[in-house]
This record gives C-alpha cells, structure tokens and sequence, in this order.
C-alpha cells in the first residue's frame, strides 16, 4: 500500500508540476502576446506618426514650391511691366505692376527682392504713365479723332471707311457706315447734335450723334479731305484733293468755292469769331480767306506739304503742320512767329488747348509732342506703334486724343496729381530751392540760367545772358534774397522784386569753379563752397570775412548748422568737415570710400546727414560719431537733404531715382523710391511744409513730388486702378481676368 501510494503521490506532483509549467508557460504566452500586442500598437502610432510627418513635409515642399512659383510668377509679371514701360507701351506696363501687386498681397511670403521688384515696377508705371485710356474697334489705319464740344463724345475715322462715336469712358457708341472709300476728316457741330465727315469719296455727310445719315453733300470732283463747321455752326467748310474749298449750308446748299491753291488742299478750320477761314495745302501754303471767299493772305515759310492748321482759341494765332517735320506759328495777318522743331519725321497733326497755352503736334515719327507758345518742348508723349495722324484737346483741356496708324485712338491725361514736371531748362538741372514761403521755386543748371517757378509750375522769370552755368542756389530765410553759385567763379546775390530778381552782387574771390552756397541762418552770411578746395564766408553785402582751408580736394557743398554756430564742407577727399565759424576746424568725418558731394544737418542740428559718391548716404552724430550708413542707391549719391519737419531724408542719386526715408531713431527706413528722371538726380529739396519735394536732373527738368500721395503703396495702388479704370472696364483686348484686377478696390 505504501509503495502505490508513493506512485500515485508522485505522479499528482509530476502532474501539479506540468499544471505549473503549462500555466507559467500560458502567462509568459499571454505576457508575450501582451508585450507583441503593444509593439504593435506603438509601432502603428509610430507609423502614423511618421506618415503624419510625411505627408506633413510633403505638403510643406508642396507649399513651398507653390510659394516659389508663385514667387517666380510674379517676378515674371514684374519684369514684363518694365519690359513695357521701358518699350513705350506703359498703360499695359500699368496693368502688369497692378497684377502683379495683387498677387503680391494674396501671398503669405514673398522674397524681399520680389517686393521691391514689385513695388518699383507700380511705382514706374504710375508715376510715368500718361496714356489712360485706348480706343480699339477700327480695322485700319484711324485718322482723325475729335471731341464733342460738350465733351460726351469721342469721334474717329478711318481707312475702314467708317466713323466710330464712342462715350467718354471709350465704350463704343455707334459705326457709322456709309461712305465708299476712306473717311479723313472729321467734325461735330458746336452744339454736339451733328457730325460731319469727309471721304476719299468726293463727299460728307452729315450724320446725328444717333448714327443716322442726314444728307451727302456732293460737288467735289475729288477725294474731300477736310471739314469744319464754322462757331454758328451754320456753315460747313469742306478740302478736297480738287485745289478747292467749299462752303455749304447745313441742309447741304452750296454757298462758295474757294479757289486759289495750286494743289490738294488737306484741311480746313474757322476763326473762333466764324470771320476767317484757314485752308492748308500741299502747295506748301496755307490760305486766309473772309466768311465771302475773298483771299486775305497766303502764308509761306514751309518746304513740304501743309497736313493741318488750327486758329488759337483767342483767334490771334494759326498753327501749320507740314511734311517738312515742322510746326510753323503765324500771327493772324500772316507774320512768322515761331518753328516748332523737334519731330524727326512728318508732322500731320496740330492742336491747341482750350486755354491757348499749350500745343500738340501729331507726327510720323509715332509720337505727339506738346510745346509752349513760345516754342518750348514740353514733353513728347511716346506709345504709337505707328505714325500719328491726328491730335486733339477734350474741351476741359485735360484729356489728349491721338490718331494712329496702328489703329487705335490713344487718350492721355494731362493733370497728374502725384507730381509736376517742369520743362524749360535746354540742360541738365544741377541746383534747387525752394522759397521759406513756399510758393516759389528756383532752379539752376548747365544752360547758364536761373528760372523761378510758381509752386503750381508756372515758370516766372528766367535769368539769363551769363557765361557759364549756374549750380547750387538757396533763398535767404527771409526769402527776399537768392545766392547762386556759378561756373564763373562768382557767387550771385540777387534780390526778389517782383517777378524779376534784381542782381544786388557779384562776390569774387575763388580762384575755381563755385559749386556750393548756404545762408547762415541769420542771414547775415553766405557760405561758399568751391573746386579751388576751399570755403569761403561772405557778409551780406559781399565782403570777404574768412577763407576755411583744410580740405585736399574740391569742395562741393557747405551748410550752415541750424544755431548757425558750424559749418559742415563735404569734398572730392572723401571726407566732411566741421568748422566753427571763425574757421577754426573741429573735426573731420572719415567713412566714406568716394567723393562727398553734399553735406547738410537735421532740423533740430543734432545729425548730420553726407551724399556721397560711394551710393550711401551717412549719418554721424555732431561730435563725429557715425550712426547709420543708408544702403539703397545703386549709383553715386549727388544731393542729401531733411524735411523741415525732421520726420523724412531724400537723397538724390545717379541711379537716376530720389530715395525717401523715414527718420526713425538712429535708423531711418526707406519709404519710396521715386523713379521717374531719365538721367542722374543732382539734387533735391523740400517745400517749408515738407508736403512737397522738388528734384532736378541731367534729364533737363524738375519734378515736383506730392509726398501726400507717392509714399504710401496703397495709395499708389489705387491711383494707378483710377488711372487705369475706364481702359479695364471698356477695352475689348482685355482679359478677363485682368479686367477685375482692381475689383477690390472699388
């Protein structure tokens, strides 16, 4: 019994044994599947995790290139608008730096180079664009283009052998179809209710502003080329390539034909007062004649073939466009008086504003140019692809029309209120000053004059018959008085009477060219600054009080301190220096790598601000101590100055632009850039109220910057949507989707 109680003992603890084994084999079992099951549960979230991280760098490289595309996209869009601008076609130039200025601001990132890229090409476009609008339909050469009198209406005509009315804004109104051949001429009546035109069909017709035909007036045996209706608007007077003018009735009566040239006569125009009639021809004359038909005078000077002539509208003047590339002034009884010149080929087309100031010249060579009275070129307007034809003022005188061979009709806007340019000077404009009233502007240059400009750019008087040019000039603080520094070695004091200054003084004592000048701020001094390496101080009434030597080179420009107790030199040594004003040197200002061109201090005296030729502008503290160095201008910096209000720099560069910058602490930020001189910036000046900056340039002019509207981008943006706005909502060539590039903005 012992024994097999013995086995059977055993084998329950064999048994208990495996029971064991298998139930710690099932726990590490159950462990493992434990321990597996988080494995993978780790390695799951791992994994989702990591294609979390995936698909997050995908799409970060798929936003990045996105970026970069559209990075690329407007670099591309920018480069295209200077591509335009610089190839005359600047209201398309326009549209791009709009575009891509949008696009700019949808972006969450953009490059800093982009940004600039973009913001100089809307800059460039809407400080320079003069065409506003473009009137496209004709499928041909257009010749002729003319306002209603009532300024609602716009009509052209063309090769196609129609006329096209359209309203002011350019939405096409009607096509007048009709005439068999080429359509010339073109006239309304003076009421606006009646259109003539005349044909390469031997006739005109007279149509309403609805588009119906009225009646044909037939009797030319040739092409009629011109037509006009006289200022009752009674009469209509016709040129044909038959030698003749006619006049008829308004109901189509023949009334006279005035006969007399010796071939084609190509336009025709009343007097203001309806009393004479002017008729141009390609006999190279242009004839006078009474109401009756009876010949009063027949002016000659022309070489080729008279295309057009127009009357003053104080009826004393007669314009004459010939093929010899000049336009001719007469007086009414047939005396010269001036030949425009300018035009490098034919001029076709003439006109004279509302006010009688101004003349527009339409010719081959693709431009239309505007003179002053006096024979002064104003401006040439550049665009046309092909010959001009025909120009004409809007009844307000602030819109342009030109007619070309490249089918369109371009219109332009002549009042802009970001800036005024003044035209006058025949070379570069070195010097410029502002009065401390304000209101009057002078401006020296290479052309050996002063000019006084009112502050709305009328040219007041210019000083002149000297021999050498003049370079910098300022205004004494009470303003009465005018020092310009001149090639002659002189210094000039004049003093302001009137419209003229009086030459009170010539101060002599340089042995070189005087480049610099400045009052003290007392006025009881005057400062010189010369290539004969020195400065120079002056009493009032011209005697020499002490010569300041010192600098290495020449010196090219001097300021007074505004507690008048220094003097700051900047000169061809690199270097400014400060003297007190018995002359005694105080220190000199090292850092520049180039010529120091100007040199002037900050409102309250306590900064200093250099131009120089190394393209920066420095500003150092009135002990020496250099603050900030102003990195921007990709050419040597000529002219320096701060606004009186202390708040801005404009600095004055080769780069041919003028830089404005926001004075802030010890380091001024850049506000604009002002890009429209064609040629390097000389210098630059601010109005009392710092509302106004005037530059001057190699380009020959002056421009004067309205500061409440060409800082601020936005408002750049939306000048340019004014601007552009009639052409995006009326051109047919317009996109679609750059037609709404300003919908946000309306």
């Amino acid at each position: 019994m012992a024994e097999a109680e013995y086995w059977r003992q055993k084998r329950r603890d064999e048994l208990s044994l495996r029971e064991k084994y298998f139930i710690e084999l099932s726990l590490t079992l159950r462990d493992n599947e434990r321990k597996k099951h988080k494995l993978i549960q780790r390695l799951t979230i791992l994994g989702w995790v990591g294609g979390l991280v995936f698909a997050m760098s995908l799409a970060l490289i798929a936003w990045w290139q996105g970026q970069k595309a559209s990075n690329s996209e407007i670099q591309a869009i920018s480069e295209s608008s200077a591509e335009l601008f610089f190839s005359n076609q600047k209201l398309d130039a326009l549209i791009k730096a709009i575009d891509a200025r949008q696009k700019l601001q949808k972006l969450g990132w953009v490059s800093v180079e982009t940004q600039l890229q973009v913001e100089s090409a809307l800059r460039r476009a809407v400080y320079g664009t003069l065409e506003y609008n473009r009137l496209e339909g004709h499928n041909s050469e257009v010749k002729k283009v003319v306002f209603s009198f009532d300024g609602k209406m716009i009509a052209s005509t063309s090769d196609d052998k129609t006329v096209r009315l359209w309203k002011i804004d350019g939405t096409l109104l009607h096509t007048l179809k009709g005439h068999q051949d080429i359509v010339w001429g073109v006239a309304f009546s003076p009421d606006s209710n009646i259109i003539a035109s005349a044909s390469a069909d031997n006739t005109v017709k007279l149509w309403n502003k609805d588009g119906r035909l009225l009646t044909t007036l037939r009797g030319h045996s040739d092409k009629v080329w011109g037509v006009a209706f006289s200022p009752d608007g009674n009469t209509i007077a016709s040129a044909s390539n038959d030698n003749t003018v006619k006049l008829w009735t308004i109901d189509g009566r023949l009334l006279h034909t005035l006969k007399g040239h010796q071939n084609v006569v190509w336009d025709v125009a009343f007097s203001p007062d309806g009393n004479t009639i002017a008729s141009a021809s390609a006999d190279n004359t242009v004839k006078l004649w009474t109401i009756d038909g009876t010949l009063l005078h027949t002016l000659k000077g022309h070489s080729d073939k008279i295309w057009k002539v127009a009357f003053s509208p104080d009826g004393n003047t007669i314009a004459s466009a010939s093929n010899d590339n000049t336009v001719k002034l007469w007086t009414i009884d047939g005396m010269l008086l001036q030949t425009l010149e300018g035009h490098q080929a034919p001029v076709a087309g003439v006109a004279f504003s509302p006010d009688g100031n101004i003349i527009a010249s339409a010719s081959w060579d693709k431009t239309v140019k505007l003179w002053k009275r006096d024979g002064t070129l104003l401006t040439t307007l550049n665009g046309h692809s092909e010959r001009v034809w025909g120009v004409t003022f809007s009844p307000d005188g602030k819109t342009l029309a030109s007619a070309s061979g490249d089918k369109t009709v371009k219109l332009w806007k002549l009042d802009n209120t970001l800036q005024t340019t003044l035209r006058g000077h025949s070379a570069a404009v070195i010097g410029v000053a502002i009065s401390p009233q304000g209101s009057t502007l002078a401006s020296t240059s290479d052309d050996k004059t002063v000019k006084l400009w009112k502050r709305d750019g009328t040219l007041l008087t210019t000083l002149k018959g000297y021999q050498a040019p003049f370079y910098g000039v300022v205004f004494s603080p009470e303003g009465n008085l005018i020092a310009s520094a001149s090639g002659d070695k002189t210094v000039k004091l004049w003093k302001v009477l009137g419209k003229k200054p009086v030459l009170l003084t010539t101060l002599k004592g340089h042995k070189d060219v005087v480049w610099g000048v400045a009052f003290s701020p007392d006025g009881k001094m005057i400062a010189s600054a010369s290539w004969d390496n020195t400065v120079t101080l002056w009493k009032i009434d011209g005697t020499l009080l002490t010569t300041l030597k010192g600098h290495q080179a020449r010196v090219w420009g001097v300021a007074f301190s505004p507690d008048g107790k220094m003097i700051a030199s900047a000169s061809g040594d690199n270097t400014v220096k400060l003297w007190k004003i018995d002359g005694t040197l105080l220190t000199t200002l090292k850092g520049h790598q180039a010529p120091v061109w100007q040199v002037t201090f900050s409102p309250d005296g306590k900064v200093i601000a250099s131009a120089s030729g190394d393209n920066t502008v420095k500003l150092w503290k009135i002990d020496g101590t250099l603050l900030t160095t102003l990195k921007g201008h990709s050419a040597g910096v000529f002219g320096v100055t701060f606004s009186p209000d202390g708040k801005m720099i404009a600095s004055a560069s080769g780069d041919h632009t003028v830089k404005l910058w926001k004075v802030s602490g010890t380091l001024p930020v850049l506000l604009a850039t002002l890009d429209q001189h064609s040629d390097r910036v000389w210098g630059v000046a601010f109005s009392p109220d710092s509302k106004t900056l005037a530059s001057v340039s190699e380009d020959k002019t002056v421009i004067l910057w309205n500061l409440d509207r060409v800082v601020d981008l936005n408002q750049i943006l939306t000048y340019g949507c004014d601007w552009a706005r009639d052409y995006l909502k009326t051109n047919p060539h317009v996109s679609e989707s750059d037609r709404h590039i300003c919908d946000l903005l309306q």
